[in-house]
């Protein structure tokens, strides 16, 4: 019987910071919780900084044979057997000894909440105080709240195993799924609303090995790229709870402008900084959208659907009749080396 949090530890290459992180856990005052660890790619050496943390028999330790990334590596730990709560947490960050405590009696009060959070304090290179309103209302105008929002921080939280069940494995992509954070977290507002406590009870450690600076050395097309991820995932999320024709187009274009449009006070992984980038931008979207297979969720508006299918009826009549005629000149060849030869070299380049 799982006890009322499930902690989540996924470590890879963490064996410097992950004892402060267990440590962390083992001060909580509320202290019914299991701690998963689960170490990726047969890191021996972050193992062996786990070990002396076994003999609480809350603390767990699973090392993966092959490497599964964060997202992988995660999605495992949401596969085991869940207690009220799920607490996905870094191996290089803490909390004060009261950040359960708190957030379990605010979650208690509010059981409509998918995702209780606190405020998130950097440390040493940084040293912001990282925070995000709550996001309330009913689905689709918490959805609004998210995509133009665009804030990590409720995924340090405290997650009602409902919404994690609903929201499903976190997506992977060939960019290391840099944008998938939040996509789960539209997923997860799906189930309810997300409910920040404003007390600076989470600690995040700045270094060189965080993830999120992984693509400061990638080149443009890569950054461009695993954006586009975002919007493919974000639709995904929204499209279905979205109940009418309207809703999905105002939502289609919202997710389209959010990723492309460039807004100040807002973080991005690629910057259009210029109309034509936008552009440039948006159009590779939608051919991400396509490359994912995902068309069904790109609606043409009823009142253009007419027009464009009469437009696509008379293209495909053309195309019929230009076969037909190049049927009939292939038929009337000329012999070797006359128009026919010309036409068919310049039509091969």
């Amino acid at each position: 019987m799982p006890r009322t949090i499930t902690v989540g530890v996924p470590v890879y290459r963490g064996a410097e910071q992950v004892g402060a992180a267990l440590r962390s856990l083992q001060e909580q005052t509320f202290t019914d919780f299991d701690a998963i660890i689960a170490v990726d790619a047969a890191d021996e050496e972050s193992a062996r900084a786990c070990e002396p943390f076994l003999s609480d028999d809350r603390f767990s330790l699973t090392v993966q044979p092959a490497r599964l990334d964060w997202f992988g590596n995660l999605n495992w730990l949401l596969q085991r057997p869940l207690g009220e709560f799920f607490c996905y947490r870094q191996h290089d960050d803490t909390t004060d000894p009261e950040f359960f405590e708190v957030l379990v009696a605010a979650a208690r009060e509010r059981p409509d909440a998918a995702v209780v959070y606190a405020d998130c304090q950097w440390h040493g290179g940084r040293t912001d105080l990282e925070t995000a309103p709550s996001i309330e209302g009913d689905v689709l105008d918490r959805m609004r709240q998210h995509i133009e929002q665009k804030q990590p921080v409720a995924v340090r939280g405290l997650m009602r195993r409902g919404a994690v069940e609903q929201a499903g494995p976190i997506r992977g992509d060939e960019f290391r799924g840099l944008s998938e954070v939040f996509v789960w977290l539209a997923k997860l507002l799906r189930w309810g609303p997300f409910l920040r406590v404003p007390q600076p009870m989470y600690h995040r450690l700045d270094h060189s090995t965080n993830f999120h600076k992984q693509w400061f050395d990638w080149p443009e097309e890569r950054v461009r790229g695993s954006w586009t991820t975002l919007y493919t995932g974000l639709m995904e999320a929204t499209m279905p709870v979205c109940r009418t024709p309207e809703e999905r187009f105002f939502f289609q274009q919202l997710i389209l402008d959010r990723v492309a449009v460039v807004r100040p006070g807002q973080s991005y992984h690629y910057r259009a900084v210029s109309p034509h980038e936008g552009g440039a931008l948006m159009l590779e979207c939608l051919r991400r959208l396509d490359a994912e297979g995902r068309r069904d969720l790109l609606d043409v508006p009823a009142e253009l659907a007419p027009g464009l299918v009469d437009e696509v009826e008379r293209l495909r009549a053309d195309n019929r009749r230009l076969r037909r005629r190049l049927r009939h000149l292939r038929g009337q060849q000329p012999a070797a080396g006359g128009w026919w030869d010309r036409v068919r070299r310049l039509a091969q380049g």
